[in-house]
Parts: structure tokens; sequence; C-alpha cells
């Protein structure tokens, strides 16, 4: 079982670091037997705002949760 720390899934959808956004990106396709622990997924929730600035929505945060489930 594979799990990610919420900055991963937050560097996945930073745009500001166009390198670090595809190491992110690339690492999440390649877990296998992946899980989204809940507190991660609540932390990515109310973290995401931040990124609201750069264009990220808080409905691609749900749609991005439900992905990964």
């Amino acid at each position: 079982m594979n799990a990610v720390d919420t900055n991963v899934l937050l560097y996945a959808h930073d745009p500001r670091d166009a390198a670090k956004q595809m190491k992110t990106i690339s690492l999440i396709r390649s877990l296998d037997n992946g899980v989204l622990l809940w507190q991660v997924a609540c932390e990515y929730l109310a973290a995401s705002q931040k990124l609201e600035r750069l264009g990220h929505s808080r409905k691609a945060a749900w749609q991005n949760i439900r992905y990964l489930r």
C-alpha cells in the first residue's frame, strides 16, 4: 500500500514550479496499490485554497479527491 503526503498533492496542482509539478504528477501516476488517507484528503482540500489565486478552484480540488479515491 502506498500513500502520498498532502504536499505532494498540492505540488501536483501548483503551476509555479513546472519541474516539481511534473515530478509529483509522475509519482502519483506510478503508484501501485495507492490509497488516499482521509486526513490527507481533508488537508488537501483546506490547503488547496491557497492555489485559488493561481486558477485552482475548490471544484477542481473535489474532483481531484474523487479521482484519487
